[in-house]
């Protein structure tokens, strides 16, 4: 009677998960149902805090792809998710072809989509921002300390701004590559795909001195800065980062409510407004 649902109750919390495609929606855990997947809509596994999935959602959103968002508990996985992934988001399914890794996902999206094209059209200059990208990326040995949570593992405030101190040599490459193009955006007058790869770092960045209150001021941007200042003002005036950016009362409400209660999902619906 219910085609491919086994019961009235699968059939309804099948129906609900299809429905709740929203990226703020309910993270998936071990003994959740593996939601149905439509091969005509791209399916993207996501975790609303994980700035690598964020770089997935920024592409999907400048290039206006209809998709669903499964958002996927990391701390405690769904087997499903385990069994046909790395255990690691993103992951687009594409086909009925899972494709992991947010720099792998995002370069598979710009190719086989081919509207509002991310990369340049110069192979020099694709490898060259794939440089830049990549070491930009270097930061997150930097700046999770900051923020993050590291099981058996605690930062003193002295050694978070050790970190920070660190974190900057990033942001003054970032400030010198800006200063260099002279453009608002590294891909000029809108956003590359190098703008989309590195701003959920920057996101996070911005909202240090909210995340560590104690800190304040000590984790500001200096003032030299201020191409990249302008760069971010610029980062949030797009439409994708509109839609999924966090604000830094957000971001930092949310980490702190993570970090009490170990439920993306509190954390989440506590920042909801801000």
């Amino acid at each position: 009677e219910y085609g491919e649902f086994q019961t009235f109750q699968h059939y309804f919390k099948q129906i609900n998960l299809r429905m709740s495609n929203s990226w703020d929606s309910a993270h998936l855990s071990d003994g959740t149902d593996m939601p149905i997947v439509d091969d005509k809509v791209l399916q993207l596994y996501n975790m609303r805090l994980c700035p690598y999935a964020e770089r997935a959602v920024l592409v999907l959103l400048h290039k206006k792809l209809p998709f669903t968002c499964t958002n996927i508990n990391l701390k405690n996985k769904p087997t499903w998710f385990l069994n046909s992934s790395l255990g690691k988001v993103p992951v687009i399914l594409s086909n009925g072809k899972a494709i992991p890794e947010s720099l792998i996902v995002c370069d598979f999206l710009d190719e086989v989509y081919e509207n509002a094209k991310l990369h340049p059209s110069d192979p020099a200059q694709k490898a060259l921002d794939r440089v830049l990208v990549d070491c930009q990326g270097q930061m997150m040995s930097s700046l999770y300390p900051i923020f993050g949570k590291i099981p058996g593992k605690s930062f003193t405030n002295e050694e978070k701004l050790e970190k920070f101190d660190s974190l900057l040599k990033f942001v003054r490459d970032l400030e010198k590559e800006l200063t260099t193009r002279a453009t608002p955006f590294l891909g000029g007058n809108a956003p590359c795909m190098a703008d989309y790869m590195i701003f959920p770092f920057y996101e996070r960045i911005e909202a240090l001195p909210q995340i560590v209150p104690e800190l304040g001021s000590a984790l500001e941007l200096p003032e030299n800065l201020a191409l990249v200042k302008k760069w971010l003002v610029s980062m949030r005036g797009t439409d994708p980062v509109k839609q999924y950016g966090l604000s830094p009362a957000r971001l930092a409400k949310a980490t702190h409510v993570s970090h009490e209660t170990g439920d993306y999902d509190a954390a989440m619906s506590a920042s909801a407004g801000l």
